[in-house]
C-alpha cells in the first residue's frame, strides 16, 4: 500500500467549493431526470389496468345493449306474430290443423311399425 506522505505518489487535484457545488447540481438534475421518468413509467402501468378496466367495462356495456336489443326484437315478433294470427284466424286454425294431422299421422305409422315387429 503507498504511503499518504510519500510524494511520488499522485492524488486528486482538489475542487474548489463551485466545482463541487456544479456537481451536486447536476447530480441532482440527473437524479430529478431519474425520479420523472421512473414516475412516467409507473403512470403508464397505473394507466394500463385502468385500460383494462375501461375496456372491461365497455365490453359489459355492449353486451348489456346487445341483450337488450334481442329482448327487444323478440318481443317485437312475438306482438306481431300475435296481431297476424288474430287478424287471421281460420288461416292459423289451418295451419295448426295441419300440424296435428302431420304429427298423427306420423305416430299413427311408427306405433303400427312397432306392433307388426
Amino acid at each position: 500500500m503507498a504511503d499518504p506522505t510519500d510524494e511520488t505518489v499522485e492524488t486528486a487535484p482538489e475542487r474548489t467549493e463551485y466545482e463541487l457545488k456544479i456537481e451536486i447540481d447536476e447530480a441532482q438534475q440527473n437524479l430529478e431526470q431519474n425520479l420523472g421518468e421512473l414516475k412516467d413509467a409507473l403512470l403508464e402501468k397505473v394507466d394500463v389496468k385502468a385500460h383494462i378496466e375501461k375496456a372491461i367495462d365497455d365490453g359489459k356495456d355492449q353486451v348489456v345493449e346487445a341483450a337488450v336489443r334481442a329482448r327487444d326484437g323478440a318481443v317485437e315478433m312475438f306482438a306481431g306474430a300475435r296481431r297476424w294470427a288474430r287478424s287471421n284466424p281460420l288461416l292459423v286454425a289451418g295451419i295448426v290443423g295441419g300440424i296435428v294431422l302431420v304429427a298423427g299421422a306420423a305416430f299413427a305409422v311408427r306405433r303400427r311399425a312397432n306392433a307388426v315387429d
